[in-house]
């Protein structure tokens, strides 16, 4: 894992988007890590130093646990308008790291978060609003979705080569359908690099697990016949996908100011106040035996 890897650090996914037309916020940067399990809390150690690094003068994203699906494995994500500030933003991330750590304490926390990782990818996400369901047309709707977000459900889906136009016709009935329900929150992005162009991520967001349980069904907001024939044709065009549970990680995250604001308490969580031994009360202590 290079250090221009790791800046990348900055879940579902997601996660803050915009009109396509527009050229702000069009990129997810995403640094998708699977971590040893036996080197899960020294890991999760040298990203706090990174978060307490950037904090208030670095880079910003916002880190994902899976929970269900590929153990032990971290996404970290953030909102990028350009392929310039990309750039931008990996200088603000290693200024911020070595202004706090020194060259050569930088050089050795990548060279030790290489050797925690079993592998680790790099993708550049392009937002689709126009294929998403209720999708905030400003920034501060977009950061408060984020904010009170705790978990995704990612759909990674790969469609077969010469058949994304077809799918993204098939995406457009799912969002006429969704939107019917302004409590569906279903972002959809493409990959741009570090996969082929014809896979696309779907976001759920949920402010909780149990969100999940009363969440409604595509086929009721669709209709039956509607939904069993977009079952039928996405058979056509879908080669495979992948669908995981993941939640948010704020010790590991270092988000925007929009997002912090909506939720401080979470995603700046104060550490854990340590226990002290408390001293023995005085009649309780033997005496100190007599000098002879």
């Amino acid at each position: 894992m290079s250090r221009r890897s790791l800046w990348v650090i900055g879940v579902v996914l997601s996660l803050a988007f915009c009109a396509v037309a527009q050229a702000q916020e069009a990129y997810l940067d995403e640094y998708v890590a699977h971590v040893r399990p036996e080197k899960r809390s020294a890991y999760d150690a040298l990203i706090k130093k990174l978060v307490a690094a950037n904090r208030d003068r670095g880079d910003t994203w916002t880190a994902l646990e899976t929970t269900y699906g590929q153990s032990d494995t971290i996404r970290f994500v953030s909102v990028r308008s350009s392929y310039a500030e990309v750039d931008k933003a990996s200088s603000v991330f290693m200024g911020a790291v070595e202004k706090t750590l020194g060259h050569p304490g930088t050089e050795n926390l990548f060279e030790t978060l290489a050797s925690y990782t079993a592998d680790s990818r790099n993708l550049l996400l392009r937002q689709r609003p126009d294929l998403s369901a209720n999708f905030p047309s400003d920034p501060a709707g977009r950061a408060r979705v984020i904010g009170n977000a705790r978990y995704v459900r990612l759909a990674r889906i790969v469609v077969k080569i010469g058949m994304a136009p077809r799918y993204e016709e098939l995406a457009k009935q799912v969002k006429t359908a969704a939107e019917k329900d302004p409590s569906v929150r279903r972002w959809v992005s493409q990959s741009v690099v570090g996969e082929r162009p014809g896979v696309y991520y779907v976001a759920v967001l949920q402010n909780s697990m149990a969100d999940f349980d009363s969440a409604p069904e595509l086929s009721k907001l669709m209709g039956n016949e509607a939904y069993m024939n977009l079952q039928k044709a996405a058979s056509d065009v879908i080669e495979t996908e992948d669908i995981s549970l993941n939640r948010f990680v704020p010790e590991l995250s270092n988000p925007p100011a929009d997002t912090l604001s909506v939720a401080p308490d979470f995603w700046r969580p104060k550490p854990a106040a340590t226990k002290t031994a408390a001293a023995k009360p005085a009649s309780d202590q033997s005496p100190a035996p007599a000098k002879r």
